[in-house]
C-alpha cells in the first residue's frame, strides 16, 4: 500500500512530461528509511504497525503536498490532494491510537477506529478514483486545447507567408519592370542617337538614378521579406551617427540633385549610439527617398540629430507637399501599405515607410510625422543611445 501510494503520487506529478529529480530522491530515501526501521523492530509488531502506518501517512502528505502546488495547472488536482491530505492526517490519528495499546493491534479486531479506517479508506479510494478520472479528462482537454492553438498559429503563420509571397511577386512584376524598362530604353536611345556632350550627360544621371533607386527598392524588398520570415539579423554596435548621416546623403545626393534639391545637414558634436548601423542606413535612406520623391524641384531637406539624457533624436524634414491628417492615420496603420506618386511622377511600393516603422520598433525606437498639407512634413524618429540593461 505504502509503495502504491508513493508511486501513483510521483505519477500524478510527473503528467507534465517532467521529471522531479528532488521528489525521486526523497521518495527513494524514504523508502530505504521505513524498511530499515521495520527491519529493526520486526520482533514488536505494535511498532511495526506504527511505522507502516506511520510511512504510508508521510507519502500520502507528499503526495497531497505536490498536487495542491499544480492546482493552477490542473485543477482536478485539487480534489485528489484533499483526499490524500485527509487520509494523510488521519493514518498520523490512527497511528499514535496503535501505539497507545498495550496490547498487539489487530487489523480485524472490531472497534471504533477500525471502523473508522475502513470508512474513510472506502471514501479515499472512491474520492481518489473520481479525481483521477476528472484529472485525465482536463489533461486531454488542455492537450486539444495546446494542439489546437498551435494548429491555429500555424495557420496564420502560413497566410502571413502567402501574404508576403503574393506581395514579393507583384512588386517584383511590376515596380522592378518599370525602371528595369527605362533604364534599358535610355541606355538604348543613348547608343543609338547622335547628341552633344551635355544632353549625353543628363540621360546619364537620369540612369543612374534610376539605377541607384532600383537598387534602393531592391533592397528595402529583401529586407522586407527577411523580416516578414524572421530571418533579418540585427548586430548592435557602438556607431558615430555623422559619420552613418553623411554616408546616406552622399548616395542620395544624385536622386536630389536630379530634381534641384538641397541636402542640409549641420555636422553637430559626434553622437555615438549602440544599434545596429546597417538598420539605421536603411531606416534614413528610406527617409530621405521618401523626402526627396514628395519634394518639389528646387526645394530643401533639413537632416537634424539632437540627443538628450538617454536618447537620440533625428528629424528629416522637408518643404513639399505635406500630408493630410487622413494620409498620416494611414501611413502608420500596420494593417495598409499606401503608396502615390511623387512631385516628379515618382513611382514606389510603399515598402518604404512599412520597414522604417518595423526597424525603428526593432531598435526599440518610436516613429512619428508632423506635416501640414502644402507646408512639407517632419519626420522623426528616436533611439536609445545605450543597450537595455547597461
Amino acid at each position: 500500500m505504502i509503495s502504491s501510494f508513493a508511486l501513483t503520487s510521483f505519477g500524478l506529478l510527473s503528467f507534465d512530461g517532467k521529471i522531479r529529480k528532488k521528489l525521486l530522491w526523497v521518495f527513494i530515501a524514504a523508502v530505504l528509511l521505513v524498511y530499515s526501521c521495520i527491519l529493526i523492530v520486526e520482533e514488536n509488531n505494535t511498532m511495526l504497525n506504527v511505522i507502516r502506518i506511520a510511512s504510508s501517512s508521510f507519502f500520502l502528505g507528499v503526495g497531497s503536498y505536490y498536487l495542491f502546488t499544480n492546482k493552477n495547472k490542473y485543477k482536478s488536482a485539487l480534489l485528489i490532494s484533499g483526499v490524500l491530505l485527509i487520509y494523510s492526517l488521519f493514518q498520523v490519528i490512527r497511528a499514535f491510537y496503535i501505539y497507545q495499546l498495550d496490547q498487539s493491534y489487530i487489523y480485524t479486531t472490531n472497534s471504533v477506529i477500525g471502523n473508522w479506517f475502513l470508512i474513510i479508506s472506502l471514501f479515499v479510494i472512491s474520492g481518489s478514483c473520481i479525481g483521477f478520472i476528472m484529472l485525465l479528462k482536463e489533461i486531454d482537454q488542455k492537450t486539444i486545447l495546446e494542439k489546437n492553438i498551435i494548429i491555429q498559429q500555424g495557420k496564420l503563420k502560413l497566410e502571413e507567408l502567402n501574404l508576403t509571397q503574393n506581395k514579393l511577386f507583384s512588386i517584383i512584376a511590376h515596380d522592378l519592370r518599370n525602371p528595369f524598362n527605362n533604364i534599358i530604353g535610355l541606355s538604348e536611345f543613348l547608343k543609338e542617337s547622335d547628341m552633344d556632350e551635355v544632353e549625353s550627360e543628363e540621360y546619364i544621371d537620369l540612369i543612374n538614378s534610376t539605377a541607384k533607386n532600383t537598387l534602393n527598392l531592391l533592397d528595402n524588398l529583401l529586407n522586407w521579406a527577411k523580416s516578414q520570415t524572421g530571418e533579418l539579423r540585427f548586430i548592435p554596435e557602438k556607431i558615430i551617427l555623422s559619420k552613418v548621416i553623411t554616408e546616406t546623403l552622399w548616395l542620395k545626393e544624385s536622386l536630389a540633385k536630379a530634381k534641384n534639391i538641397s541636402l542640409n545637414y549641420a555636422l553637430s558634436t559626434d553622437i555615438e549610439l549602440y544599434t545596429d548601423r546597417n538598420i539605421l542606413g536603411t531606416i534614413l535612406r528610406n527617409l530621405i527617398s521618401n523626402a526627396i520623391k514628395f519634394t518639389n524641384k528646387g526645394g530643401s531637406i533639413d537632416i537634424l540629430a539632437t540627443t538628450s539624457e538617454d536618447e537620440v533624436e533625428i528629424s528629416v524634414c522637408d518643404n513639399g507637399v505635406g500630408m493630410s491628417v487622413e494620409t498620416i492615420r494611414k501611413i502608420f496603420d500596420p494593417s495598409t501599405t499606401m503608396t502615390s506618386l511623387g512631385t516628379d511622377n515618382e513611382g514606389g511600393s510603399g515598402l518604404g515607410l512599412v520597414l522604417c516603422r518595423e526597424f525603428v520598433k526593432r531598435l526599440d525606437g518610436h516613429l512619428w510625422v508632423e506635416s501640414v498639407e502644402g507646408q512639407g512634413s517632419n519626420f522623426k524618429f528616436t533611439l536609445p543611445l545605450t543597450r537595455k540593461g547597461e
